[in-house]
């Protein structure tokens, strides 16, 4: 069946779509996965040091999890690194609202807690570090230059004393 002259060309089917088109998908794919992915390794740390971690029901809240720390129960967004900029970890903290990039308000979330992937190691970062910033520059353990924010380097106790027995 052919198309009348001068009709609009509609969508592209999926055989169809151009190279970049198929890299931004890909790109997409990457990305969610290695969200997923810290998402599980989050989980694992946090309960391997006695926290109680719960998930909302459903994809519409601005944090990923729940944790209970002591008597507090915080709302935590991960985030996951895997990009390195001169000798530091890119690490964006923002969502995309109306296609627009927006960085986080202490009103949406109580932490942020970044993985840093290749190299296994975690920032706890309060939301009144990350507040009104869309991106970090977060050291590797060992690093030897300046580190403004190496105080958040694995500081699991700012989440709180865990509830549970520690495994």
């Amino acid at each position: 069946m052919q198309k009348a002259k001068g009709a609009s060309p509609g969508r592209n089917r999926a055989s169809r779509r151009s190279s970049a088109q198929k890299a931004a998908q890909a790109r997409g794919l990457a990305i969610t996965r290695r969200g997923d992915l810290g998402e599980v390794a989050f989980v694992l740390k946090a309960m391997s040091l006695g926290f109680v971690v719960a998930k909302p029901y459903g994809q519409m809240h601005r944090y990923d999890f729940m944790v209970e720390g002591g008597p507090n129960v915080w709302r935590v967004q991960i985030k996951t690194s895997t990009c390195v900029r001169d000798g530091r970890y890119q690490l964006c903290v923002q969502r995309i609202i109306h296609r627009r990039y927006v960085a986080y308000k202490k009103s949406e979330v109580d932490f942020v807690v970044a993985y840093l992937m290749p190299e296994q190691a975690w920032y706890i970062l309060p939301i009144s570090v990350v507040a009104g910033r869309r991106s970090f520059l977060l050291a590797p353990p060992g690093f030897r230059g300046k580190n403004p924010l190496a105080r958040y380097q694995e500081a699991w106790h700012l989440l709180g004393k865990p509830s549970s027995r520690v495994f």
